[in-house]
């Protein structure tokens, strides 16, 4: 199991991007999807890069989503940390 590292806390200001709500709901509405339908997707991580595979989980209590990559490696991504989701072109 893999998690995604969390940013260095050395720096006072946060230099994240910052989404509008109705981004975040489609995201929100996107990850929802591909987890009811087992759909393989693309995460656009925030100082990570991107992650593909699909979801395993959304945890909303520890806020992240898991998304498994291969048969046994699964990804633990921040919510807060998604900027983007695709739908991977075949």
């Amino acid at each position: 199991m893999t998690a995604i590292p969390k940013p260095s806390t050395k720096r006072k200001t946060d230099d994240r991007p910052k989404l509008d709500e109705f981004t975040q709901q489609e995201i929100a509405e996107q990850l929802q999807e591909a987890k009811e339908n087992d759909k393989p997707i693309i995460v656009m991580v925030w100082k990570y890069g991107t992650v593909q595979g699909t979801v395993e989980k959304l945890d909303g209590d520890r806020q992240q989503i898991h998304i498994k990559q291969g048969h046994d490696d699964i990804v633990k991504v921040p919510f807060r940390d998604i900027l983007k989701v695709e739908n991977p072109a075949f």
